[in-house]
C-alpha cells in the first residue's frame, strides 16, 4: 500500500486552504472598505444592466465584419448621455421648481396654522368618532361618556408636532437662496459620482467577458459546467430583480405621472419624479410613494380627487402585478415577500438607503445558489437511487450463470 502524506502536507490541499484564505481576506477588505467600493458595486450593477444591449449590438456585422466591442459600448454610452442631457434640461429644471415651491408652500402651511385652527380640527374629529360609536376621545371632555373610552389629548400632541416641524422648515427652508446653494452643491457632488459611475461601467463593460473567464479559470475543471449553471441560474434570477425592476420602475413613473397630470394633483412632476425612485424599493416604495400623492390630491379637491389619486395608483400597481411582473421578470426571479421584507431590513438596518437598494439582488443572488445546490443535490440522490435499483454484476453471479446458459444451448 503506498504512503500518503497527512492531509496538509498535500500541495493540493495545501493550494485549497491558501485560495480560502485568499478569498477571506478579500471579503474582509471588501466588509471594512465598504463606502469606498459603493461606486464599484454599482458601477457592476449597471455594467450587468447594459450588457445584454452592448453584446447584441457587438453582433452586429458592418461591411462583414463585427462591431468591437468598445465601439458599442461608446455607442450606448452616447445614446445614454443624449437621453440624459434631454431628461436634464426638459424634466429636471420643472421637478427642481415644484420642489422649491412646494417646500415654501409647506412653510408658510406650518406657520399659519393657529391653535384656535388646531382645536377645530380636533373637535371635528371627535365629533366624528362619536357619531359612529368608536371608544376614543381626543380631546379633554367635561362630564361623563357611556362606556370605557380611551382618551388622548390629541391637540396638544398635534401642536407640538406641527412646532418642531416648522421650527424645521423654517432654519431649512428660511431662505430660498440659502436652500438653492444646497441643491446646487448636491448637484454638483451627484454629477460628479456619476460621471465617475460612468467611467468604472465603461471600463467594466468593455472587458465583461474577460473577467467572467478570469472567475472561471480560478475554478477546478471538474466543476466548471457547474459553475456555468451557478452562473445562468444568478442570471436569470438577477435579470428579471435588476432589469426587470428598472423596467418597471420607469413604466410606473410614467403612468404616475399622466395619471397626476390628468386628474390633476399639483406638483404632479416632481411626486411622479419621487415614485420613480421609490419604485426601486419593492412593498415599502409602493407605500411610501403613495402616501404624498393622496394627500395632495385630498388637500387639493377633496375626497373625489383624493379617491381618483388612490383609484389611479391602484390601476398601476394591478398591471405590475398581473401584467407586467409576469411578463419581464418571470417565473425565475421570484422572491417570497417574506424574503424581500427581511432582506430590506438587514440592509437598511446594516447600510442605510444604499443596503436597502441593494438588498434585493443581493437576496436574489443567494436565492440563486440555493436553487442550485437543491437541483444538484437532487441530482446526486437521483444518482444514487439509479445506482441502487441496477446493482453490478457479480463473479459469482456470473459463474451460476455460465452452466444454466450451457445447458440451455445444448
Amino acid at each position: 500500500m503506498p504512503f500518503r502524506a497527512p492531509l496538509w502536507k498535500r500541495p493540493r490541499a495545501q493550494l485549497i486552504a491558501l485560495t480560502a484564505v485568499v478569498w477571506a481576506l478579500v471579503l474582509a477588505i471588501f466588509l471594512i472598505a465598504w463606502p469606498v467600493l459603493l461606486p464599484f458595486v454599482l458601477a457592476a450593477l449597471a455594467a450587468y444592466v447594459l450588457d445584454p444591449l452592448i453584446s447584441r449590438l457587438s453582433r452586429t456585422r458592418v461591411a462583414g465584419r463585427p462591431v468591437p466591442r468598445w465601439t458599442a459600448v461608446l455607442v450606448v454610452y452616447a445614446a445614454l448621455g443624449a437621453l440624459a442631457y434631454l431628461a436634464g434640461v426638459s424634466i429636471l429644471p420643472q421637478i427642481y421648481r415644484e420642489a422649491v415651491r412646494g417646500l415654501v408652500e409647506l412653510r408658510d402651511f406650518l406657520a399659519s396654522i393657529t391653535p384656535e385652527k388646531i382645536e377645530g380640527w380636533v373637535r371635528s374629529m371627535d365629533a366624528f368618532l362619536e357619531r359612529y360609536g368608536i371608544p376614543v376621545d381626543v380631546l379633554p371632555y367635561e362630564g361623563t361618556r357611556q362606556g370605557a373610552r380611551f382618551s388622548v389629548d390629541l391637540a396638544a400632541g398635534i401642536a407640538d408636532a406641527l412646532h418642531h416641524a416648522s421650527e424645521g422648515m423654517r432654519g431649512r427652508v428660511g431662505d430660498v437662496v440659502s436652500f438653492s446653494r444646497l441643491v446646487i452643491a448636491g448637484t454638483i457632488q451627484t454629477l460628479f459620482f456619476c460621471i465617475l459611475l460612468f467611467m468604472l461601467t465603461a471600463f467594466i463593460s468593455m472587458d465583461a467577458p474577460r473577467i467572467v473567464r478570469f472567475f472561471e479559470s480560478l475554478v477546478p475543471r471538474n466543476l466548471r459546467d457547474d459553475f456555468r449553471r451557478l452562473l445562468r441560474g444568478i442570471d436569470s434570477g438577477l435579470s428579471g430583480v435588476v432589469r426587470g425592476q428598472l423596467t418597471i420602475m420607469v413604466v410606473n413613473g410614467t403612468l404616475t405621472l399622466v395619471g397626476l397630470l390628468l386628474i390633476p394633483v399639483p406638483f404632479a412632476f416632481a411626486l411622479a419624479a419621487l415614485a420613480t425612485v421609490l419604485y426601486v424599493v419593492p412593498i415599502f416604495g409602493t407605500i411610501l410613494s403613495s402616501v404624498p400623492i393622496v394627500l395632495l390630491a385630498l388637500t387639493a379637491g377633496g375626497l373625489s380627487k383624493a379617491a381618483l389619486a388612490l383609484g389611479w395608483i391602484l390601476v398601476i400597481h394591478a398591471l405590475e402585478a398581473y401584467v407586467l411582473n409576469p411578463k419581464i421578470m418571470g417565473d425565475a426571479s421570484k422572491i417570497h415577500p417574506v424574503l424581500i421584507v427581511l432582506a430590506l431590513v438587514i440592509g437598511e438596518r446594516t447600510w442605510g438607503l444604499v443596503g436597502a437598494l441593494l438588498a434585493v439582488p443581493v437576496a436574489s443572488v443567494f436565492v440563486a445558489i440555493f436553487r442550485f445546490l437543491h437541483r444538484k443535490l437532487a441530482e446526486l440522490d437521483a444518482r444514487a437511487a439509479e445506482a441502487r435499483a441496477v446493482p453490478a454484476a457479480t463473479p459469482q453471479d456470473a459463474t451460476l450463470e455460465a452452466p444454466h446458459t450451457k445447458g440451455s444451448s445444448t
